[in-house]
């Protein structure tokens, strides 16, 4: 027999994280917005069973020290409220630098996540970085040294990553050096944008942690945004 329901409605929270609240890890950002819920007063569905909990499913982990634009958790209501004043009620909430844009009722699926769209910053670019740069993403192979499993065992393995970017765009301002792109992701095929970042600087004064990491928007395979 299907399952009968035991919720209302399924929901979708797009939220920013930004600031200082890059520095929350992914699993205190799932106990703070889990707090935020109780205080705001939100009937949020819990799982049964003898250790209930908020069901809360994250698209994406968001990696400590990046911000973003474009979070999202799933939730599901236990009664039909208004979607705009429990947007109002839950930014009440919230602390400071995590802010909710938009909730609403999902039309895909997290699996559906094929591209991420980054904005990152080199703050202190030496010249052979501004050089180089525009070189080294245009060229045919970016091989970097990636985390794999071989049986049991963690190894690096070397990787090409040029063909999980489909596009790249570099700028100057202010003496920085910008970089917009598109790289794969999802849950099949995930670049973190800091193998990127790595690659570009090797061979340079540059410092691969002096970077701001800017999430975007997440996209499908066909470019449309993620909803």
């Amino acid at each position: 027999m299907p399952e009968v329901k035991k919720w209302a409605m399924d929901v979708r929270m797009s939220f920013q994280k930004t600031g200082m609240a890059k520095f929350i890890s992914h699993l205190d950002t799932v106990r703070l917005i889990t707090r935020s819920m109780k205080r705001a007063c939100v009937p949020i569905w819990f799982t049964e069973g003898f250790n209930p909990h908020a069901f809360l499913t994250f698209a994406m982990p968001l990696s400590l020290g990046f911000e973003s634009y474009c979070e999202t958790v799933d939730f599901r209501l236990m009664e039909e409220v208004d979607l705009e004043e429990l947007k109002v009620r839950l930014n009440n909430a919230l602390p400071v630098d995590i802010t909710v844009k938009e909730i609403y009722v999902p039309t895909m699926s997290p699996n559906d996540i094929r591209w991420a769209e980054y904005k990152i910053i080199f703050n202190n670019p030496d010249n052979v970085l501004l050089n180089t740069a525009e070189t080294k993403l245009s060229s045919d192979e970016i091989i970097v040294e990636k985390k794999a499993k071989q049986g049991r065992k963690k190894v690096n393995k070397e990787v090409n990553i040029k063909e999980h970017i489909k596009s790249f765009q570099l700028s100057e301002e202010n003496g920085k050096l910008i970089l917009n792109t598109v790289l794969s992701s999802g849950t099949s095929i995930n670049i973190n944008p800091m193998l990127l970042i790595g690659a570009l600087t090797k061979g340079t004064e540059t410092d691969e942690q002096d970077v701001d990491i800017i999430k975007i928007q997440s996209y499908t395979e066909s470019m449309e945004v993620f909803r």
